[in-house]
């Protein structure tokens, strides 16, 4: 079973999710090695609710991970590339495991600090805290808000966004592999510019998944705004 990190696109406008899931998982394949395949499905609804973009719980098939995002058509013309981008990349984040079992068990539920020994093995945790607040979808599910701000797996989403090299180190106590440390605090539009043009050559990996496999979760996360709303519900 290949380890990489892909995608299906099951609708789309003009191409656009193409290239942003193309770019997202670029950005991820970069970085980690995942223990499984990851499929992400990605695909738009229409509704005249406000909700832009709406991702669902991850599921799990053959040893493939699959995670589902999908945009509203009567917003997707307000979103710049690398906030289409940017919202796949942070929704692959949960599919890799940010917010699920592994990730709970390492820090405190009531204070979002993480315990002894992940910081052990990972001294920046140290300084880092989850978010306990806003709900389900949000809490306990991604990096404190009002100490982290802008960074890719806060549950906001900003018009700027940046990612720490924590969110990248982090993924090796999730079970996958670190194949590139991220050396500074960068701004996602500088990391989305580097793999965008980055020539895929695992296709035939690729190809080798149940990329079609579907199965019906619940909704995960909703975006309601493009400035400063939260993903969660």
């Amino acid at each position: 079973m290949p380890r990489l990190i892909t995608y299906k696109i099951v609708s789309d406008v003009d191409g656009r999710l193409k290239a942003s899931a193309r770019a997202a998982c670029n950005f991820w394949n970069r970085f980690l090695e995942p223990r499984t395949a990851v499929v992400m499905r990605v695909g738009t609804f229409r509704s005249v609710s406000a909700t832009i973009a709406r991702a669902y719980e991850p599921y799990t098939r053959a040893g493939v991970a699959y995670g589902v995002v999908e945009f509203n058509k009567r917003f997707l013309a307000r979103f710049s590339d690398d906030e289409v981008a940017g919202t796949i990349a942070h929704e692959l984040g949960h599919t890799l495991g940010y917010g699920w079992a592994k990730w709970m068990s390492l820090f405190e539920h009531d204070t979002g600090e993480f315990k002894a020994k992940p910081v052990a093995k990972l001294p920046a945790l140290g300084k880092m805290l989850v978010e306990t607040d806003y709900g389900p979808g949000t809490e306990l599910s991604h990096w404190d808000e009002e100490k982290f701000g802008a960074e890719l797996m806060t549950g906001f989403k900003d018009e700027v966004e940046h990612v720490l090299p924590v969110t990248i180190d982090i993924a090796q106590l999730l079970g996958h592999k670190v194949l590139e440390r991220l050396p500074r605090k960068t701004r996602m539009s500088a990391l989305l510019k580097e793999v965008r043009e980055v020539q895929f050559t695992r296709q035939k990996e690729a190809k080798s998944l149940d990329l079609d496999y579907f199965e019906p979760t619940p909704v995960w996360e909703e975006r309601y705004d493009l400035r400063r709303r939260r993903r969660g519900a």
